[in-house]
């Protein structure tokens, strides 16, 4: 017989940051270390250009997202890499998905006074 009144769940809200921090991580990080590991030492990337690009609307979405979605994924990983290997922190989801807000709040406040 299937439950008609199924417990609802927190996950959902954090199992789609932990995704979109994993996909991030993965498409963009590999362009920003183009870009800042060797295109700006060499010189072929100017470096006003890039601060003038941080301080635009765009830029400072790109700066929200390449911080926040990754800190998700890695907290959320880490709280179960933790569960995995035994470790049982308690309240440990209340503890690492509030220093993942705390963190897009801290992210937020940063980036707007940019």
């Amino acid at each position: 017989m299937v439950d008609q009144n199924p417990k609802r769940s927190g996950e959902p809200p954090v199992w789609l940051m932990f995704g979109a921090g994993g996909t991030v991580s993965a498409i963009f990080f590999p362009v920003v270390i183009l870009i800042i590991g060797l295109l700006l030492p060499f010189g072929l990337v100017d470096a006003h250009n890039l601060i003038t690009f941080a301080y635009s609307w765009i830029g400072k979405l790109v700066i929200l997202v390449l911080t926040i979605f990754p800190m998700w994924c890695g907290l959320h990983r880490i709280h179960h890499g933790m569960h995995d290997l035994k470790v049982h922190v308690p309240a440990g989801g209340f503890i690492f998905y509030g220093l993942a807000i705390i963190y897009t709040v801290w992210v937020l406040f940063a980036v707007i006074n940019l």
